[in-house]
């Protein structure tokens, strides 16, 4: 017979295995009914706030780099000048203005002292003073499209000579006055002379004054050296002082010199056209 203290210990070491056995007998049975899985952590609660609304992207503004691959429009074209078409020789520079409605001549710049040749196309004014003080002009051809030359257009140049033909209607004052070179002069058809026209031009010998002269206006020749003058039968006035000082000897005129005298209004201080002599 086995001592009573083994037996005790074989029961409780019995009941320790029976025990065990029935915990992984009861493991088993809840795993098999799904009970055995580890519960999953809890999702995190939905956030409470609401997400803005999206905003539409802006639409980048054209960048100046694109604006400017564009073509630029044409510039508009230049309106007519009145001077367009006016043939200016080569060389020959010419500046113009509208003055009253009229085309002027202002300057000209030129190659060849010796022989001018002005600008042709359109009727035109050669303007006030636009040679004065060029002593390199010696010769000018004045076209039939010069209609007037105005106050001192030519004085105290280096003309040696000049025709002012009767396509020019108006002569202004002092036109050639000062001419020092000046020795021949013509002019056809002009009403009046102007004042002072050739006054002081100490070289000049000989004028012609053709038919359509009316009038030799004041100082036209005055202090110049004049000798010789054709005047026509059309002559009705001489102002004052148009010869004073001057050196006429000699009268050209087709008819008699004496009885055309006594039929002209002639001014004061002309004492060299009432003594010159007809030839």
């Amino acid at each position: 017979m086995a001592p009573a203290g083994q037996n005790r210990r074989l029961a409780m070491k019995w009941r320790t295995v029976l025990c065990t056995a029935l915990f992984l007998c009861g493991t088993m049975l809840l795993s098999a009914c799904g009970g055995g899985e580890m519960p999953r952590p809890a999702e995190p609660p939905a956030s409470s706030e609401v997400s803005a609304p999206s905003q539409p992207e802006e639409v980048p503004a054209p960048s100046e780099s694109a604006s400017s691959s564009e073509p630029e429009p044409l510039p508009e074209p230049e309106p007519p000048k009145p001077w367009d078409g006016m043939v200016i020789p080569e060389g020959c520079k010419a500046e113009w203005k509208i003055e009253q409605g009229k085309l002027v001549l202002v300057s000209y710049e030129f190659t060849n002292g010796a022989n001018v040749i002005l600008p042709t196309g359109k009727p035109y004014s050669i303007g006030m003073s636009c040679f004065e003080n060029n002593a390199k002009l010696r010769a000018v051809t004045i076209p039939a499209d010069v209609t007037e030359i105005q106050f001192g257009a030519f004085k105290s140049t280096g003309l040696w000579q000049i025709i002012v033909p009767a396509t020019v209607k108006e002569l202004g004052d002092a036109v050639f006055a000062d001419c020092n070179q000046l020795v021949q002069a013509e002019i056809v058809g002009i009403p009046e002379t102007g004042k002072q026209t050739f006054a002081r031009c100490k070289a000049l010998q000989s004028v012609q004054l053709g038919e359509g002269v009316i009038r030799i206006e004041e100082g036209a020749f005055e202090h110049s050296g004049l000798k010789k003058i054709t005047l026509p039968g059309t002559l009705s006035n001489v102002e004052k002082y148009a010869f004073d000082y001057c050196n006429l000897k000699m009268i050209v005129y087709n008819g008699d010199w004496e009885a055309k005298k006594s039929t002209l209004t002639i001014g004061e201080q002309n004492e060299a056209l009432l003594t010159a002599t007809q030839s």
